[in-house]
């Protein structure tokens, strides 16, 4: 009785051993199609990249806004002077001068302008940081906004 329970028990497990060894060579080939990367140009990115800038410097706003009504609110010093105009509380629209200046693979500048809901206007250099991160098997990309203040701003044809 003994020999049989030592033969079922050891044909089990080498029938798990196999079966594992297959899902783990299925689950590499699915993991290999994820790696596939398409080159996406700027004409499609660039929808994207304007929701992401105009929440971005809606946040920024909404921050200074706080800032001024109370004061206990502390802003970043850096964030304070990011636009040149005073009383601006809402952003009705944002335009891309120009092409995308490519400063690696995972940054790129794009000088943008600003119009205010005021009829105001402001032109502001704007970073834009892609990477990827692997969730579960998954791959991702992230996008991160950065900003900064144009001192002089170059004439683009």
């Amino acid at each position: 009785m003994k020999q049989f329970v030592y033969l079922i028990s050891s044909l089990l497990l080498i029938g798990c051993a196999n079966s594992s060894n297959k899902m783990m060579e299925i689950n590499k080939t699915a993991a290999d199609e994820i790696y596939v990367e398409e080159k996406a140009s700027f004409d499609i990115l660039e929808d994207a990249y304007a929701v992401l800038i105009s929440e971005k410097l809606q946040d920024h706003l909404d921050k200074q806004i706080l800032a001024e009504q109370h004061p206990e609110f502390k802003a970043h010093e850096k964030d304070t002077k990011l636009f040149n105009l005073k009383n601006i509380k809402e952003i009705e629209q944002i335009k891309f001068i120009g092409q995308p200046e490519i400063l690696s693979d995972s940054i790129t500048k794009i000088i943008t302008q600003v119009h205010f809901g005021n009829t105001k206007t402001d032109t502001i250099i704007s970073y834009i940081k892609t990477s990827f991160t692997m969730i579960d098997g998954v791959k991702f990309k992230t996008s991160k906004a950065a900003f900064e203040r144009v001192k002089s701003l170059k004439k683009i044809d």
